[in-house]
């Protein structure tokens, strides 16, 4: 049968994931994963080129068709989803004008205290329903406006990596609803652009661009496209959805009072609520879902994956080297060195904010911390430690949530570090959550194929295959005696950052002082289309 074929592709932070699903058979037929870079390149600031999107995606799209036996001519329809708060501006030829600023990025805090001054946080919450902070698009656009005026200048729209590569595929320019709820006039109770914000935030209504439900069909594969990806020219492209909105689907989160976990570089904690049921509550997110009409009562968490990404990568030599000799996963290696240190990692506490913290503290001059180091203190303690003050980090938005009326006994999880048993049942101990494992390989490349079917007439509701598609596969129990102790630990790591904010503010101050402030350090323009 020609056309029963969809196509989903993740930009995660650091990976781009793609699979092609085969709707007559409910399953995956082909699958792929390339890495793209990330540029830290001072102190706070989180850079990616564009165009290393577009790379890892054409790359992933051609590799998925090279593995399927059969014509590209059997896709029927593609979508794209993404990281989220990312400031991506391109000129009229839709070309980026920079490296785009990722939501790591943490620059913009004098934009941040700008906005609140001149327009108001309360004005903010209450077109948006978010806070301010340097997470979000419009602050790091204004500090392009003081530093970069140039570049500024010459932005025809801001788009999001999703946006762009869809752009790319198509010569479209598009955003979907879980995008667009990341900017700061999407109206999130009407789904629609207040530009009397934009406005007042000195800012042009016509850089943003038109919005779509997710499964909408905004264009089709051009020639061009065609001859970079191997897809057919003329197969649908629909407006796709944010990476977290993907990935619940995908992990088969799709009814109200349903709660998620994703697990990556960041991570990020999602209540699925109803558009009109959303809680006054602005310590964690609240962005639009791929199902439309629901929201994401969303909290993302920076140093996740990377955390223990940072402890490989500078100090796990060994166990690199050891895995690539027994052909093993050299994560496995690492963590599997925590499980020989008992419960609480005998007093050692990490505080995960190695460029600044997210959901629930929002504060970008938050530095990452050990607390607790003892004679007796080794490599393994530090790596249970990280993982703990991971999870600690998790239930502190946990409780949170709990406060905005959200009532959730279980967590459906996807993603890389929730393949690790240890971990999970770290978690499921600090959180005193029961964990739902999906049988799912990678959740948001699924759930974008899920979208892409159902913008190409190939499923009538998006809701409609998941239970065939993500059935569980496993569940982790809590232990509730370790939960107990955990939450001793929690009081005492949770007053740890209270008692060091304003130190970490004097540490922030004094490493800008010593370091190379001017932005024309960096490579200011991305690469050409």
């Amino acid at each position: 049968m020609s056309g029963h074929l969809s196509l989903g592709i993740d930009i995660g932070t650091t990976n781009v994931k793609a699979c092609i699903l085969d709707t007559a058979d409910g399953k995956v037929v082909a699958s792929a994963a390339a890495e793209h870079p990330l540029h830290h390149p001072h102190p706070g600031w989180a850079e990616q080129d564009p165009d290393d999107y577009w790379r890892a995606v054409s790359s992933c799209i051609s590799r998925c068709l090279s593995d399927y036996p059969g014509p590209a001519s059997d896709v029927a329809g593609v979508s794209i989803s993404g990281l989220v708060g990312v400031t991506l501006p391109v000129d009229r030829d839709g070309r980026p004008l920079r490296r785009a600023m990722i939501w790591m990025d943490s620059r913009s805090q004098r934009e941040c205290e700008e906005i609140r001054e001149q327009v108001g946080e309360n004005r903010i919450k209450a077109v948006n329903g978010n806070r301010v902070a340097s997470w979000f698009i419009e602050p790091k656009a204004m500090w392009l406006r003081r530093h970069e005026p140039d570049v500024f200048a010459a932005i025809h729209k801001l788009l999001s990596p999703a946006g762009y590569c869809t752009m790319r595929l198509t010569g479209e320019y598009s955003m979907n609803h879980g995008d667009a709820g990341l900017f700061y006039p999407y109206e999130h109770r009407h789904a629609r652009w207040d530009h009397s914000l934009t406005e007042a935030l000195g800012l042009s209504p016509g850089i943003y661009p038109d919005i779509h439900t997710s499964d909408t069909v905004i264009g089709t594969v051009t020639p061009q496209a065609a001859r970079e990806t191997g897809l057919h020219e003329g197969t649908a492209v629909v407006a796709g959805g944010t990476d977290i909105g993907a990935a619940a689907l995908g992990a088969g989160a799709t009814e109200a009072g349903q709660a998620y976990y994703s697990m990556g570089t960041g991570s990020n904690l999602g209540v699925l609520v109803p558009r009109d049921e959303l809680p006054e509550e602005y310590r964690i997110l609240k962005w639009p879902h791929v199902l439309d009409g629901m929201t994401l009562f969303d909290a993302p968490m920076a140093f996740t994956g990377a955390s223990l990404k940072w402890f490989r990568d500078k100090f796990a030599d060994p166990e690199s080297a050891l895995a690539e000799r027994m052909g093993r996963n050299v994560f496995d290696l690492v963590t599997a060195q925590a499980e020989r240190i008992t419960p609480g990692a005998d007093g050692l506490m990490y505080l995960p904010y190695l460029g600044n913290s997210l959901s629930p503290r929002w504060d970008g001059q938050a530095c990452g911390v050990f607390f607790g180091i003892q004679p007796f203190t080794g490599r393994a303690h530090v790596i249970r430690a990280l993982i703990e003050g991971v999870a600690f980090d998790l239930y502190s938005n946990v409780r949170i949530a709990e406060d905005g009326g959200a009532d959730f006994p279980e967590l459906v999880l996807n993603g890389g570090p929730t393949k690790s048993p240890l971990w999970n049942q770290i978690t499921a101990n600090v959180t005193n959550r029961r964990l739902l494992i999906p049988d799912v390989d990678e959740a948001a490349p699924l759930g974008d194929a899920v979208i892409a079917a159902s913008g190409a007439g190939l499923y009538e509701d998006m809701r409609e295959p998941m239970k065939d598609l993500a059935p569980v596969r496993g569940v982790v129990e809590p232990d509730p005696e370790l939960h107990a102790m955990y939450v001793d630990f929690f009081e005492l790591w949770s007053q740890l950052y209270d008692d060091l904010k304003s130190s970490m503010s004097r540490h922030n101050a004094l490493v800008n002082r010593y370091s190379d402030p001017e932005p024309s350090a960096i490579s200011g323009a991305g690469g050409s289309s």
